[in-house]
């Protein structure tokens, strides 16, 4: 008899058969790591997603702000805070203020004395589609240029 064939005879038959790894173990193990990895991969577009809208919020509040600081730049009594609905000619706007980009802005400027005797509420909108679509608003107030309006 040969030493192989001796040595399979000593050991148990249960110990003969969990010396390697069946076809099924390894592709239950390949199948496991491949959801798992659809899962990273799915955790990753969301996260990608997100960062993005956050982003193009970030801008969308930088371009209300700026507009709402350029309109509480005028004088007072000045054409532009007339009371009215404005919007941007450079609509779509780019993340620096230019046209080409896709942030919409619009404002609203308040009859004379609203809220209150002497001023004029401003509501700067900007609004943006991503994978749906977004909107923001920034109110601030600006004095008319008689007390009352």
């Amino acid at each position: 008899m040969s030493s192989a064939m001796r040595r399979s005879a000593r050991l148990p038959r249960s110990r003969r058969r969990s010396r390697g790894i069946s076809l099924l173990e390894a592709l239950a193990t390949i199948a496991f790591m491949g959801v798992a990895l659809l899962g990273f991969a799915a955790n990753s577009i969301s996260l990608t997603r997100s960062a993005k809208t956050a982003d193009n919020t970030a801008t969308a509040h930088a371009l209300g702000q700026e507009q709402l600081e350029t309109l509480r730049s005028f004088p007072l009594g000045a054409a532009e805070l007339t009371p009215g609905n404005y919007s941007d000619p450079s609509n779509p706007l780019r993340a620096d203020g230019t046209a080409g980009g896709h942030f919409n802005r619009t404002w609203v400027v308040s009859a004379d004395n609203t809220p209150t005797w002497g001023m004029k509420t401003v509501t700067v909108t900007v609004s943006w589609r991503d994978y749906r679509n977004h909107s923001t608003k920034i109110a601030g107030y600006v004095r008319c240029s008689t007390i009352p309006c």
